[in-house]
């Protein structure tokens, strides 16, 4: 049986690391949830904004979140559903799966796909911009922003969870095979933020 939570081993337990002023901790066990359908089926969008009790955004790397559940837009017609307390996802699961039975929509477990690396500091910002073209500044412009990515050659999801007036704070979510090789450029990245 997979040992999620020592997918990064420095972070096993809960465990958070400082570094130059950035925090790291791994959130190992957040359940998520793959969900595709026509945004354009009124029926569809009703009957699973009514079983998240929140609405699916619809804007590209966009978000929305409603009783620690974050509804994450990936692409027209595809979004991660990521519970952060873990309360009644599994009848979360399977209400979703009830009203998405059909050959339009689908519905997929992806818990064990990926892991998530949250990182919080003052120079985040800059540690983040030695490793993507992407204007991290731009792409995440306020609390419902999302971005989708490379980070180096690998592929990843990047969601903002700071307010404008807070500590910025993202959670990186990255495929777990990968989580080590990212964490240790991150944690190498923070020797040089005062330059």
């Amino acid at each position: 049986m997979l040992d999620r939570e020592n997918t990064i081993q420095e972070l096993h337990n809960g465990f958070i690391k400082e570094y130059s002023g950035i925090m790291f901790k791994e959130l190992a066990f957040v359940k998520k949830i793959n969900l595709r359908g026509d945004p354009n089926d009124k029926k569809f969008l009703s009957t699973n904004e009514g079983a998240l009790q929140s609405t699916l955004p619809t804007k590209p790397n966009t978000l929305t979140y409603n009783n620690n559940i974050k509804t994450i837009w990936l692409g027209p017609n595809e979004w991660l559903i990521a519970d952060y307390d873990n309360n009644n996802i599994n009848d979360l699961f399977l209400k979703l799966q009830d009203i998405n039975n059909n050959e339009e929509s689908s519905i997929t477990d992806v818990t064990e796909n990926r892991t998530i690396i949250r990182i919080s500091g003052g120079k985040l910002f800059k540690l983040l911009s030695k490793f993507l073209v992407l204007d991290i500044d731009k792409a995440l412009y306020n609390e419902s922003s999302v971005a989708q990515t490379l980070f180096i050659k690998v592929s990843i999801l990047i969601v903002r969870n700071h307010k404008d007036n807070e500590l910025p704070e993202v959670d990186i979510y990255v495929n777990r095979s990968q989580a080590n090789y990212i964490y240790k450029l991150l944690v190498d990245g923070t020797k040089n933020l005062d330059f």
